[in-house]
């Protein structure tokens, strides 16, 4: 399974980066197929949240959520909120404790975290799995 951060559902959506909404479409539409798409519901709470900041339609938040919860795996539990914490502390940077989670999500559930977030090139070192940054 490939565990997709969010940014990657965003610049599928939304025209920011024609390149960056091309390989994104390309990338939802292959694991679609191969059945190895996977999503968290922290991914899709940030989804909504970034997609209603962008002034994105109600109604095409709705269709898109109703499209995408077919991939979820379950959420975080208290034991993954604390492992990431702990991890946060010791980056002395909480600011990305959502990361942190993205991460404890796809080692559960995941062989791969797939993003355009390059701060995750420095998480690397608390996973096992593939962190694949795309550009």
């Amino acid at each position: 399974m490939v565990y997709l951060d969010t940014n990657v559902l965003i610049y599928a959506a939304v025209e920011q980066d024609k390149n960056k909404k091309e390989l994104s479409i390309e990338l939802i539409q292959s694991l679609v197929e191969s059945n190895k798409l996977l999503l968290s519901p922290l991914v899709l709470q940030e989804y909504i949240y970034t997609l209603s900041r962008l002034g994105v339609d109600g109604e095409v938040i709705v269709y898109d959520v109703d499209f995408y919860k077919e991939y979820l795996c379950q959420n975080y539990d208290a034991n993954m909120l604390i492992l990431a914490m702990q991890k946060c502390t010791k980056e002395n940077n909480c600011k990305n404790i959502n990361d942190l989670l993205h991460l404890e999500l796809a080692q559960k559930y995941a062989q791969k975290l797939v993003t355009f977030d390059k701060d995750f090139g420095r998480l690397q070192k608390y996973t096992k799995i593939d962190i694949e940054i795309l550009q």
